[in-house]
């Protein structure tokens, strides 16, 4: 390392999505949170090489290295762009598709997120798991279904920032979106 410090912060660390386990049992495992993060971008990190998907010390010491990171930390399931700000997740009836709001970016220019997007999952074992691998998010992770027109104009105040579903008993589909301005609702359905 030569000592200069390089701005990583618009494309990494990734968000997450992390499977946590059964809700009724103890999970004692560690997702990192708040020493080790994860890669969107290696390229921009340039002190080790990284794949997407790997996890990261932003400051190694004698105590956290980013070799500590992979042998004590659970990864992710699958990683997000940096700033895209996950707000809510929700499947679909036979849990082949998570939908996940992207609510957007306040801090990066350009702008991100804005938009909803759809995960394809598949049965793993006894669970589900994305169907795509942690090193695949950026390219077959998932796919936008809904988002917001030039995201390069878009920030706090302007665009469709989503929020949260709600499903209703004929599995309708409804997105909630925050913008500054006045709120929205809208429901997604397949042609």
């Amino acid at each position: 390392m030569d000592g200069n410090a390089i701005d990583i912060h618009l494309d990494n660390p990734a968000d997450e999505l992390n499977y946590i386990g059964d809700p009724s049992k103890e999970n004692t495992q560690w997702y990192g949170y708040p020493t080790c993060y994860t890669v969107w971008k290696p390229d921009t990190i340039t002190d080790s090489r990284f794949t997407v998907g790997d996890q990261f010390v932003l400051t190694p010491n004698s105590t956290f290295r980013d070799s500590t990171c992979k042998s004590k930390s659970t990864a992710a399931k699958l990683a997000f762009q940096a700033h895209s700000a996950p707000l809510d997740a929700v499947f679909n009836k036979n849990s082949t598709s998570l939908y996940v709001t992207f609510h957007g970016s306040w801090n990066r220019n350009p702008a991100t997120g804005f938009k909803v997007v759809e995960i394809p999952f598949t049965k793993v074992g006894n669970n589900y798991g994305p169907k795509a691998s942690l090193a695949q998010s950026n390219s077959t992770g998932y796919k936008d279904i809904l988002w917001s027109p030039e995201v390069e104009h878009c920030s706090t105040s302007q665009c469709f920032r989503p929020v949260s579903f709600a499903k209703d008993q004929f599995e309708r589909l409804y997105v909630t979106s925050d913008s500054a301005a006045e709120g929205e609702l809208l429901v997604l359905g397949k042609l």
